[in-house]
């Protein structure tokens, strides 16, 4: 069976195209109803604290979408694309697969852009929810600036997969990969404090999304941090396949 077409079953009849999308859209329904309501919400939990909350607007709301699905939705991405990267775990599958194809680029290119693609797909359909969530609760917004700022999360969940195919040329399971690919990712943004370097750094995508759309930025601020994402994932990928092609099972 063609190894693109397995990787696309493998998605769409096990529980991970599930997963995914129901995580971001229950995100984005959520997130603005609770940005509209959090003022009630704090009086209630509060015990009689009182909690002075900013006026809840249509740009909050889709900020708190963001937050969320930059969090759980990238733990879960990662998670995936580690489940799926790891085919060195088992010494028998291991085998089995290595032996069919004439490179590890092969077994690599599908999982990398099956699980990416599943990825972006799910963060713009929570997109698309929260975007009618905080229309219909909290006001517009406009629709340029809410795809501009998708396309970079989407870049970025994309970016996070290219990283845990690096992570799996250094570790067997998935846990052990897992971890290393968030170490990558929460080092990103402590380097990103440095201010020469904040713009170039693939980790200011997390905030684009929300940053394009209340107007803080503009979408060509973003475009280092995108150049490097491409560039970073190219390279990330080209030692992932050097390094899992010299690998011993």
């Amino acid at each position: 069976m063609n190894l693109w077409r397995l990787e696309w079953l493998r998605l769409v009849r096990t529980p991970r195209a599930i997963s995914l999308g129901a995580v971001f859209l229950a995100i984005g329904m959520i997130e603005p109803l609770v940005t509209k309501y959090e003022s009630k919400l704090f009086a209630h939990v509060g015990n009689g604290v009182r909690i002075i909350a900013p006026a809840p607007t249509a740009a909050g709301g889709l900020n708190s979408y963001v937050s969320e699905a930059m969090l759980v939705g990238l733990i879960l991405v990662v998670v995936l694309a580690a489940g799926a990267l790891t085919f060195d775990a088992s010494q028998g599958r291991a085998i089995f697969l290595r032996t069919r194809v004439a490179s590890t680029w092969q077994l690599i290119a599908p999982r990398v852009a099956v699980t990416a693609a599943a990825a972006a797909v799910a963060y713009l359909l929570g997109t698309l929810a929260a975007w009618y969530e905080a229309t219909l609760l909290l006001g517009t917004l406009p629709a340029t600036r809410v795809l501009a700022g998708a396309a970079c999360g989407a870049v970025y969940l994309a970016f996070a997969v290219t990283v845990t195919a690096f992570a799996a040329s250094f570790a067997r399971s998935t846990i052990a990969t897992a971890g290393i690919a968030f170490v990558i990712l929460l080092a990103l943004p402590v380097v990103g404090t440095v201010h020469v370097l904040a713009r170039w750094l693939p980790s200011a995508l997390v905030s684009a999304p929300a940053d394009v759309v209340s107007g803080a930025h503009q979408l060509g601020y973003f475009w280092p941090a995108l150049v490097t994402a491409a560039t970073a994932a190219a390279a990330g990928l080209a030692i992932a396949v050097r390094r899992l092609n010299a690998r011993e099972i």
